[in-house]
């Protein structure tokens, strides 16, 4: 937590790891938050966005944080949202800049939201080290690991390696094998999933049950367009109920992996809006997720990968732990994890109960407005208290939607908390 250093905090939301060719809509959610990586700055840092930092949030971040927006470097490089953050900088002529605000912070290094090839090509360009590698660089090593463990079938290939519980399936790398699996799949199963080889937050992403056999081809031949900008590649899987969804969040340090935190998502209409930890309950499912967290962290470390990852997954009604997917990079929750430790302090973040989510609401038109509600309620969180509300991001102009984090002492009063809320902001 704690450090004597400036860094660069480099937020390439659109970055390889996470889609292979960034879509309109998929990627402009993704610049749309970018802004969030403020809560990651201490005075002196530099911060590079796709999208500028609103005023509002830059103002009510920093006097959470307790110093002054004069204290950071607000830098951003427009793009139309197809672009790596390192082609954007290059298009806005901003290398020079950066440049010469690295060289006048001396011990600077480099926070990247990803370390994909981009990234860390324009860390070398700028000769600024990597945060979190002691030599300043990635080994090839753990670049090609992230690589592929993000995507589904490298996943998968890397789970069974190291005895992880995944989902029957099948690797797809055209059309036709894809068609052949799903009919293999349905045929055996009452529900399918289809997956594209790299993607995120539901990209891509279909459902199918077994009554969909008899029309396959055209449902196959209406989806595969909407995919189209990607490479061919899938995974089918066979379609699991999950009782819950679960996530453990990882950080892989000089010293070997570490847990953060575990959690359970948010997913309405199988997309990753928020999560509460700690979990409502244990089992014997989630120290199985704890134990594929540290196994996968374990196989990262001896490739060199320093940084955040997590494994998620589902616990299916009777029990069984299936993990689903991993994201070696930065993730929704790993800011939040490290905003609630900071806020909160160590010792007092590890008994803490915090809720995240995204969710539209139908009442005020900007954040400054929202904020002065919550404040004149009372549930807003200040600096030295043990709960109240946190509102992390401000997109409304882009999505409509509040992004908040909760933290309290229970689940009972952070869900309390998030019920005046949702009245005071009419949240959906």
């Amino acid at each position: 937590m704690r450090r004597d250093h400036p860094l660069l905090v480099f937020a390439n939301f659109v970055n390889e790891l996470m889609v292979t060719v960034p879509v309109h809509r998929h990627a402009d959610a993704l610049v749309a938050v970018s802004p969030r990586k403020i809560w990651l700055t201490r005075p002196g840092d530099v911060l590079l966005t796709p999208r500028a930092v609103p005023g509002a949030l830059r103002d009510y971040a920093c006097e959470m944080l307790g110093f002054s927006p004069d204290d950071v470097t607000l830098l951003h490089a427009p793009t139309d949202g197809l672009a790596t953050l390192t082609e954007a900088v290059r298009r806005n002529g901003l290398t020079d800049r950066l440049r010469a605000e690295t060289e006048a912070r001396p011990g600077i290094r480099f926070h990247p939201f990803a370390q994909d090839r981009p990234a860390l090509d324009l860390a070398a360009e700028l000769g600024v080290p990597l945060e979190d590698y002691p030599s300043g660089t990635v080994p090839e090593q753990a670049v090609e690991a992230a690589y592929r463990i993000n995507t589904k079938p490298g996943f998968r290939e890397t789970a069974r390696a190291l005895g992880i519980r995944i989902a029957e399936g099948h690797t797809c790398a055209t059309p036709e094998e894809l068609a052949t699996a799903v009919r293999r799949v349905l045929s055996e199963h009452d529900g399918a999933v289809v997956k594209p080889a790299r993607g995120s937050n539901g990209y891509g992403v279909i459902f199918l049950d077994r009554a969909d056999l008899a029309g396959l081809d055209d449902r196959l031949a209406a989806y595969l367009p909407t995919v189209a900008e990607q490479p061919p590649g899938w995974v089918v899987e066979e379609r699991l109920t999950f009782e819950r969804v679960v996530t453990v969040e990882m950080e892989s340090r000089a010293d070997g992996p570490a847990v953060l935190h575990v959690g359970e998502m948010r997913t309405p209409n199988g997309s990753f809006s928020g999560q509460i930890t700690p979990l409502v309950a244990g089992s014997a499912a989630v120290d199985e997720l704890v134990a594929a967290g540290l196994a996968l962290g374990q196989h990262l470390h001896a490739a060199g990968y320093r940084g955040p990852f997590d494994i998620d997954g589902g616990i299916t009604p009777d029990g069984v732990l299936y993990s689903t997917e991993s994201n070696v990079r930065k993730t929704g929750c790993t800011y939040l994890d490290f905003l609630v430790r900071r806020l909160l302090g160590e010792e007092r973040a590890e008994r803490a109960v915090w809720l995240a989510d995204t969710r539209p609401g139908g009442a005020e038109p900007d954040f400054a407005t929202g904020l002065g509600l919550i404040r004149k309620e009372g549930i807003d969180f200040r600096p030295g208290a043990d709960e109240g509300v946190v509102l992390t991001a401000d997109t409304l102009s882009s999505d409509g939607k509040w992004r908040y984090l909760i933290l309290g002492g229970t689940h009972q009063r952070v869900e309390e908390l998030e019920s005046v809320l949702a009245g005071l902001l009419k949240l959906a």
